[in-house]
């Protein structure tokens, strides 16, 4: 007789977890730049300034181009002022920090208007230049030289004076001059990217070269792009500031922080609070745009580990 063998009882299988949903690249790129001193020092100046130019109807104690010829050259309120100003006033009795919280909105849409059409240009001319090495990017190549050889600050005198003082006109000098540095970059990295494996695959198969260019190539160069419009919309501002400062820039009654010190450069001794302020703004849009292009930077390279990140290392 054979012994009953009794079943075996298995215990039911687990499932296996699911693996976590990996990060974006968009995501993972903004956690590297947050993960930044550099990044969250210019992340909290941008929302400062963003906010403070959004809400100026708000922050304005007052209509920011109203004359009141009694109150001109006001000290600030905490230096000993009357009159409740809190950056003071300048030569014609106008609220000096109403009228900065107002030229926010005009420097910052000076920068990030024309630098963002400047990278869209430098982009396409660069896509072009770089798959096209041999023969329209040489031409291209060669006229970027051209333009690096003189020095923008003549030319945009000189075409400023050509085709008249304005807002509109100096943000389209502005644009399409900016082009070269964006071209030049992306041209450089499209000659290196084209020869991949995957840009390859993507010409066997029978993809159209538009198709190769952007649904291939220019996501792998959008990098180096989108690095160059934190520091080129911060440059901008200061371009724009400088031009205005010469009489090129926005006309009355419109004002921006450049015509802010162009108002006030001869009454310094006067009312230096007209002029610093403003220029301290200007300086505060600068600077949180380069560290912003730094922190950036440094997330875009994939060979950067910081000790604030540890799942980096």
């Amino acid at each position: 007789m054979t012994a009953k063998t009794e079943p075996v009882q298995r215990e039911p299988v687990k499932a296996a977890p699911a693996a976590p949903r990996s990060r974006s690249r968009a995501a993972e790129t903004a956690r590297r730049a947050w993960s930044d001193s550099s990044g969250r020092i210019a992340a909290v100046l941008l929302g400062l300034i963003v906010l403070a130019a959004l809400f100026a109807p708000l922050l304005a104690p007052s209509d920011p181009t109203t004359q009141q010829l009694t109150d001109a050259n006001l000290a600030p309120s905490w230096l000993g002022g009357h009159g409740g100003h809190l950056l003071g006033t300048d030569t014609l009795g106008r609220d000096v920090f109403g009228r900065m919280v107002y030229g926010l909105r005009t420097s910052l849409m000076v920068g990030l208007i024309t630098a963002t059409a400047s990278a869209v240009i430098g982009l396409l001319l660069g896509l072009v230049a770089g798959y096209y090495e041999n023969s329209v990017g040489m031409v291209l190549m060669r006229l970027a030289d051209i333009q690096f050889a003189i020095p923008f600050v003549a030319v945009g005198v000189a075409l400023a004076a050509v085709v008249g003082p304005g807002i509109v006109k100096l943000m389209i000098i502005l644009a399409v001059w900016g082009w070269v540095n964006y071209a030049r970059t992306i041209a450089n990295s499209v000659s290196q990217v084209k020869r991949s494996e995957f840009v390859t695959a993507a010409r066997t198969i029978g993809a159209r070269t538009p198709a190769i260019l952007f649904r291939h190539i220019a996501p792998s160069v959008l990098g180096p792009v989108i690095i160059l419009w934190s520091t080129s919309a911060g440059i901008l501002v200061l371009v724009e500031s400088a031009l205005s400062l010469l009489g090129l820039g926005v006309q009355p009654p419109g004002f921006s922080l450049g015509s802010m010190l162009a108002d006030s450069r001869t009454t310094l001794r006067l009312a230096w609070w007209a002029t610093v302020f403003p220029g301290l703004a200007i300086m505060a849009i600068v600077v949180a745009f380069n560290l912003l292009g730094d922190a950036l930077r440094d997330a875009f390279n994939p060979s950067v580990r910081t000790r604030h990140d540890p799942e980096l290392w």
